[in-house]
């Protein structure tokens, strides 16, 4: 009887060591946990900042890509503009330069006209 109770007792401790094992192991394992959720709501906080400030880098972008457009559409109108007024002065000179090609003809021809009758 007393050897069982030694037994028994033996294997008492035995278990209760286990179970200390076990209990350090589980309050381990709950302690690692708690740390990945503290790091794994660190990361997250990080992302969610990073996203918001993304997100008002693009929003700044888009206002920086409007405000542009507006102004090249404004240059395309006055490049319009200057180009037409650029064609109208070019057919009003090429008429002039035309007109003055004509004077300068019959001048040429009236001065050969009047050089050959000197002449004579």
């Amino acid at each position: 009887l007393t050897k069982k109770v030694k037994d028994a007792s033996d294997d008492l401790e035995a278990k209760q060591t286990q179970l200390e094992s076990l209990e350090y192991d589980k309050s381990e394992a709950l302690k690692q946990l708690e740390d990945t959720r503290e790091k794994r709501n660190a990361d997250l906080e990080f992302c969610k900042l990073q996203e918001e400030t993304l997100r008002a880098e693009i929003a700044k972008g888009m206002e920086t890509v409007a405000s542009l457009q507006s102004k090249v559409d404004v240059a395309n109108e006055e490049l319009k503009k200057m180009t037409e007024e650029n064609n109208k002065s070019t057919i009003t000179f090429n008429t002039k330069i035309t007109d003055l090609q004509k004077g300068l003809d019959v001048a040429t021809d009236d001065n050969e006209s009047l050089t050959k009758k000197v002449k004579d």
